[in-house]
């Protein structure tokens, strides 16, 4: 029902070759129980605290394998801690809102599938120190930044700068757009691509971790079609196959039939 934890995660279950699954915050569907069987895992990772996800929950997914929760006081400490215990090492690392999801979600796929991580920030205040100490620890020297001014400030680009790191912006028009650079930047040629809709979250965010675990690019879409843009990126990459994430209430036929804007 909120994005934010599961953001940071997809990254870390691609390293692990795990998927994301996603579940209300009282109780688990029985059919992400019964997925959850059928994967047999030998561990399970909560991320969030109890109100991202309750105890009750917990509970249920002991019965099925040892449970882990990895979570902080906010989104931002949480996101840390996620990062913190996927990646031991991370000379590449992207750094996006946690405030919105559209760049982050591209973002995730792309550092999915070159084995580096999310972190999420404030992006209207000054990187905190503990964001600055994690990038130390990860031997990070390149840190990409997923969006524009208005997602992440021009104060951060400069302080992460004056801090010795390789910065790259990666923006956009708009949040179509950025995921279009995002994608240009990460791949050169991709068979598989998938398409989830920009306008809400859900099923980009199981998608994430889908897409960097095969090595592939996300595009979010407007639900109705396909931002010019956002076309021409996809066409750039040559794939031989696309696949849509959600039923036609997230991304219509026109998408399905590659509908321009």
């Amino acid at each position: 029902t909120n994005f934010p934890d599961a953001l940071s995660a997809a990254p870390a279950a691609t390293l692990f070759g795990a998927p994301l699954l996603l579940t209300p915050v009282g109780s688990i569907p029985t059919n992400v129980v019964a997925e959850l069987i059928r994967l047999q895992p030998a561990r399970i990772v909560v991320v969030g605290g109890v109100t991202s996800v309750s105890d009750a929950v917990v509970e249920t997914l002991e019965t099925i394998a040892p449970t882990q929760r990895i979570s902080g006081s906010n989104r931002y400490e949480t996101s840390r801690a996620i990062v913190a215990d996927a990646f031991d090492t991370a000379s590449t690392v992207y750094i996006a809102t946690g405030s919105n999801f559209p760049d982050a979600l591209t973002a995730s796929a792309a550092a999915g599938s070159m084995g580096a991580p999310v972190i999420l920030v404030n992006g209207a205040a000054a990187l905190d120190q503990e964001t600055l100490d994690l990038l130390a620890s990860l031997g990070t020297t390149t840190v990409r930044i997923a969006g524009g001014a208005n997602a992440v400030s021009a104060s951060i680009h400069s302080q992460l700068a004056g801090s010795g790191f390789t910065v790259e912006r990666v923006s956009g028009g708009d949040r179509y757009d950025t995921g279009r650079a995002i994608n240009a930047q990460a791949f050169v040629t991709a068979d598989t691509i998938y398409i989830a809709s920009g306008a809400n979250f859900p099923d980009a965010l199981a998608g994430a971790a889908l897409a960097g675990a095969r090595g592939a690019p996300l595009f979010v879409v407007q639900p109705a079609c396909v931002p010019q843009s956002v076309s021409l990126g996809m066409t750039a990459l040559a794939p031989t196959r696309i696949v849509l994430l959600g039923g036609t209430a997230s991304l219509s036929a026109g998408v399905a039939t590659y509908l321009r804007c």
